[in-house]
């Protein structure tokens, strides 16, 4: 199993449950965000921007309120149901 599918596999067996993950962004700075797998609604005025890139995930951060990607290739760690899962 590749990055990309297990990280999309630890997203989905979350279901409704919130995911954490922490990531480095493009400038270098590590970011956090816990968002809720379930929260599909539209990213109004972007369509379906979901197909452009597989790496990319775009979720809703839970604190925020608004869309937020990371790219599957800079994720550090994931946190779902109770459990931590890194990646080097």
């Amino acid at each position: 199993m590749n990055r990309i599918e297990r990280i999309q596999s630890l997203i989905n067996e979350a279901g409704s449950g919130f995911v954490s993950v922490t990531f480095i962004k493009k400038d270098g700075s590590e970011r956090q965000l816990t968002f809720n797998p379930k929260d599909v609604n539209d990213i109004k005025g972007t369509g379906d921007t979901s197909k452009v890139d597989p790496n990319i995930f775009r979720v809703r951060d839970n604190a925020k309120q608004a869309w937020r990607s990371f790219d599957a290739r800079r994720v550090i760690k994931i946190k779902s149901k109770g459990k931590t899962t890194e990646f080097s």
